[in-house]
């Protein structure tokens, strides 16, 4: 086999890896949707089928929206809710001047935390599970 035919067929190989699969055989995640499935669910377990299961009785089990309140201070600090006994938090410092790149920082129960960017105190409140 000559080096051009031999070439060839190497495009056209690689040609064929490259084609893209039709829209139909390709499956999206059903997350980004905000209906729960019956599929979802068969498949869900632990606190993921708890927050389904609250999701389609139109609850909210789980709050992702941010804290917005006063500035934390040592006499009142952010409270910030968990169930367990830590929880990862971002600060942002606030808003106008005071605001700064969000920090990332563990908050641990018992335990009060000062964001090194802007001296801002949190605190972690230990929630009963449902």
């Amino acid at each position: 086999m000559s080096y051009i035919a031999r070439r060839s067929n190497v495009f056209r190989v690689l040609a064929t890896l490259r084609t893209p699969l039709p829209v139909s055989s390709v499956r999206y995640s059903s997350g980004s949707s905000s209906k729960v499935t019956k599929e979802d669910l068969e498949h869900a377990t632990g606190m993921e089928r708890a927050e389904l299961e609250a999701e389609m009785r139109g609850e909210t089990l789980f709050d992702r929206r941010g804290l917005v309140g006063p500035f934390g201070t040592r006499e009142k600090p952010v409270i910030v809710p968990s169930y367990n006994s830590f929880r990862p938090v971002g600060c942002t410092g606030g808003l106008g001047d005071n605001e700064h790149e969000l920090l990332w920082f563990n908050l641990f129960e018992g335990h009060t935390h000062i964001c090194p960017e802007c001296g801002q105190f949190f605190k972690l409140h230990r929630e009963k599970e449902h």
